[in-house]
């Protein structure tokens, strides 16, 4: 049973309320707008995703992946063969955050002097 007033339940509330706190609790965090954004262009398995984040742990891999996939922004498809073949893309929900990790991305490259030249 939980306090009404506590803490949690008044920043839940602003969640809910607050658009803009909605979008961050889905793609906050340090790892899942990098997770979402490496998935933009095609299905790519576990390990495909380990390599384009190495400073990420498999353990984080796995449960950012996890709360992505309960949050309905990535889908996860299992191919029951042997060896497993399990890849990840991004649902319908997912597609429509892509402007918003595009334009993050456009403005990290322009105020990030070391990224003044990445393209992608």
């Amino acid at each position: 049973m939980k306090k009404e007033n506590s803490t949690n339940s008044l920043n839940n509330k602003v969640i809910v309320e607050c658009p803009v706190s909605y979008t961050i609790e889905m793609i906050g965090g340090r790892w899942k707008a990098i997770i979402l954004y490496q998935l933009r262009n095609k299905p790519l398995r576990f390990g495909q995703i380990r390599k384009m984040l190495p400073l990420i742990t498999e353990k984080m891999l796995a449960q950012q992946l996890k709360q992505l996939e309960f949050d309905r922004l990535v889908i996860r498809d299992a191919k029951e063969i042997i060896p497993p073949h399990v890849e990840y893309y991004l649902s319908e929900s997912g597609k429509t955050l892509l402007p918003i990790l595009t334009t993050m991305a456009d403005w990290g490259r322009i105020h990030n002097p070391v990224l003044k030249n990445c393209e992608e």
